[in-house]
């Protein structure tokens, strides 16, 4: 007998909410189920344990970011509009995404919590790969200057990064997305060739 619908996606987000408020280590699976309004075999039928919850968290961000970059590396267009649709859309999915990403970053950044393994560090090296493909096809289309792609590349991918950031701030946020397009047409001016 399959469980009532929605329950999967209510413990999804009462798991991201519970993590992100006490911690992975202190969430425990009783405040899980309580917190989704179902009973613990509902959370081992789809998930196992709370392992299992917590690595789909981590699954699902990392399948939207390389959707994501699938889609944008195949777009039509100059390198440097694609650079800035790329990195307009991670914003926007980040913002949309808040609470994931608050995750990702309290998990990378923060103290060990005991939650099973995850490969974090996949997207950054996804996103510098992107990128560097991106301004390697600027290069060779004679749009940016041949230059050391790597650090161009991670030129772009600090000022996404400080803008989705400043967006994980409890103060108001001064980076919006339209300043981090600015900065990147900015950054690209200068990475134009003549």
């Amino acid at each position: 007998m399959e469980p009532e619908a929605g329950a999967r996606e209510r413990l999804l987000a009462a798991a991201l909410t519970l993590f992100n408020d006490k911690g992975y280590a202190a969430a425990s699976v009783r405040e899980l189920v309580q917190g989704a309004g179902v009973t613990k075999p509902v959370l081992y039928y789809y998930f196992r344990n709370k392992e299992g919850i917590y690595l789909e968290l981590m699954e699902n961000a990392y399948r939207t970011f390389e959707t994501l970059a699938e889609r944008v590396v195949s777009l039509d267009g100059s390198a440097q509009d694609r650079i800035i649709q790329f990195c307009s859309e991670m914003f926007d999915i980040s913002l949309e995404r808040l609470p994931q990403v608050r995750l990702i970053y309290a998990i990378y950044y923060g103290p060990p919590q005991g939650a099973p393994q995850f490969d974090l560090e996949a997207y950054f090296f996804r996103m510098v790969e992107l990128t560097q493909r991106l301004v390697n096809e600027g290069v060779a289309a004679g749009e940016l200057e041949e230059n050391n792609v790597e650090d161009m590349a991670r030129a772009i991918i600090a000022i996404l990064t400080s803008s989705i950031n400043e967006q994980l701030c409890q103060r108001p946020t001064r980076l919006d997305r339209e300043t981090m397009v600015r900065m990147l047409r900015l950054l690209m001016g200068g990475m134009a060739k003549d």
